[in-house]
């Protein structure tokens, strides 16, 4: 099934949201999500499950902090599993999520984001183990990723691991 938020309301992230496969998330331009709750608090898509993120130029979808001082590390971030080729294995295990990544299909659509702005998320559990702005795992190159701005997150922007998805303007 699909689920669309409304752009004029404001979301109140405080744990895991996960679109599994065969569901749609749509997050239509000008919608704001505001997370809180460190690492417990992030957005999912598994294998199969879709993203789409309709924001404009004039009005990009906010992820941010819902606390009153923002710092970085205030919520998880995005994670998109994927199930293009990775280089490891057939499959694999995502270190944030901890949902299966990787696969045969190369051309694997996890959906479109279009003017997306991630603020403040991320955090580095150890050495091995880190939560990113956005986590691309095994993403196919039917994905759309383009306009998307990343602010003040406790590790990376972006980390892609590996994948056939191809990212514009970031």
């Amino acid at each position: 099934g699909e689920v669309t938020l409304g752009a004029t309301k404001t979301y109140k992230l405080t744990g895991k949201i996960q679109v599994n496969s065969g569901a749609t998330l749509i997050i239509p331009a000008g919608t704001r999500i505001e997370g809180t709750g460190g690492t417990s608090a992030y957005i999912a898509i598994a294998q199969g499950g879709k993203l789409n993120v309709n924001g404009t130029a004039a009005k990009p979808v906010v992820m941010t902090s819902g606390l009153t001082t923002k710092k970085a590390g205030d919520w998880g971030g995005l994670v998109i599993c994927g199930k293009a080729p990775i280089n490891s294995a057939t499959s694999a295990s995502a270190e944030v999520s901890g949902l299966t990544y990787g696969g045969t299909n190369p051309n694997d659509n996890s959906g479109t984001i279009r003017y997306l702005r991630i603020e403040y998320s991320g955090a580095i559990y150890n050495a091995n183990k880190e939560f990113n702005a956005l986590s691309l795992f095994g993403v196919g190159s039917e994905t759309i990723i383009e306009y998307v701005q990343f602010y003040r997150s406790s590790d990376d922007g972006v980390e892609f691991f590996g994948g056939t998805v191809n990212t514009s303007y970031i």
